[in-house]
């Protein structure tokens, strides 16, 4: 009977050496493409959350700007003949500035001074925000622009004489450690 050679003994080890290395290298090869479907699902999840996160935010601008356009409705309905002014340029967007009424000869109705009254609750809601926002951050000092930029909603409103009635109230504090110019405003 005839032994197997030497050199046959080894190339059958150098079969099973490589047949190992190819197994070894394709799990490597899967695990690797496994964990990148992973990543890429995470990924999606992501990003996913960020669109939503999105289009809350543009809903929530949208109804912003729908309530911009009533107040400048109301403000429009309420301006007596001698106050008007040339209309200036509308802000693009979806839903454009009402043209104003022409004026009448007959003096404010009722429904200009409900109109009004509704742009001032309006007002009176956005300042209850404000001292609610203010509560949830107790201690802490705001600065005029930091409230504007945290209530889109008061555009180019003076801060300070909007909230004038919540300080005669006692509602808000002001600190004026910094000069009027850097008042604070806060709650205890």
């Amino acid at each position: 009977m005839k032994t197997p050679r030497r050199s046959q003994v080894g190339s059958s080890q150098t079969d099973n050496l490589a047949r190992n290395a190819i197994a070894t290298a394709l799990d490597v090869f899967e695990q690797i493409d496994n964990e990148a479907k992973q990543k890429k699902l995470a990924h999606r999840g992501v990003l996913e959350q960020a669109r939503a996160n999105a289009l809350a935010r543009i809903e929530e601008l949208q109804q912003q700007v729908s309530h911009l356009d009533e107040a400048l409705a109301a403000v429009d309905s309420i301006k007596s003949p001698q106050l008007k002014t040339a209309p200036s340029k509308p802000i693009s967007s979806k839903s454009a500035r009402p043209k104003p009424t022409p004026p009448t000869a007959a003096p404010a109705t009722t429904s200009a001074k409900s109109a009004r009254r509704k742009a001032l609750s309006k007002w009176g809601k956005v300042r209850k925000r404000i001292v609610e926002w203010l509560k949830a951050r107790p201690g802490r000092k705001f600065s005029a622009r930091d409230l504007a930029n945290a209530f889109p909603e008061l555009g180019k409103q003076q801060v300070s004489l909007f909230l004038k009635p919540l300080r005669d109230t006692g509602t808000i504090q002001t600190d004026t450690s910094e000069g009027v110019v850097k008042t604070k405003y806060y709650v205890k």
